[in-house]
């Protein structure tokens, strides 16, 4: 997970409140990592979500580099499986902003491929949910800011499949 703060008087640094920067909100170290991400998107029923009918999910538990990602071309696998896509959790921010609120922003990135190795629909974009109570301004807040964390992480996998499932716009 990465940050942005935006105060009064400072703001900007990225990466400010998650490696505790004087001046930032404090964050619960490594908050949301990438093994609890796939707990999360585990519990979702991906398939409906994604209007995937009878593909087979299949997690992968090691995070590729968004630039790995965002260079491959083709399949991020070797699967030759004419039912096959991707769906790629590529960025997490925690943003909070003094005019704004705090969030949690995903960048999420959806392949689709037919028998080949190009892919014949890709869909990346923002997603965010609201935050309350995370980070947690006292220890004993910890639970209920995590929980809400992983409740809004879930939601901008939802929020994503949404815009996902609308109409692809029309190239001009």
């Amino acid at each position: 997970m990465r940050s942005t703060y935006y105060g009064w008087f400072h703001g900007g640094i990225v990466d400010g409140a998650v490696t505790g920067r004087d001046g930032y909100p404090p964050v619960p170290k490594d908050p949301i990592p990438a093994s609890l991400q796939t707990e999360l998107l585990a519990d979702l029923d991906l398939r409906q979500l994604l209007n995937l009918g009878d593909y087979k999910v299949v997690m992968h538990d090691k995070p590729l580099e968004s630039r790995t990602v965002r260079a491959t071309p083709g399949r991020l696998t070797d699967s030759t499986s004419p039912c096959y896509a991707e769906l790629i959790g590529d960025d997490v921010f925690y943003q909070e902003d003094v005019f704004s609120g705090r969030y949690l922003k995903s960048l999420i990135r959806f392949r689709a491929f037919g028998p080949g190795n190009e892919p014949i629909r890709t869909f990346s974009t923002w997603t965010e949910s609201r935050l309350a109570v995370f980070p947690p301004k006292e220890a004993s807040a910890n639970e209920s800011a995590l929980a809400e964390l992983r409740m809004a992480y879930s939601n901008n996998i939802k929020s994503f499949a949404a815009f996902l499932s609308k109409p692809a716009k029309k190239k001009r």
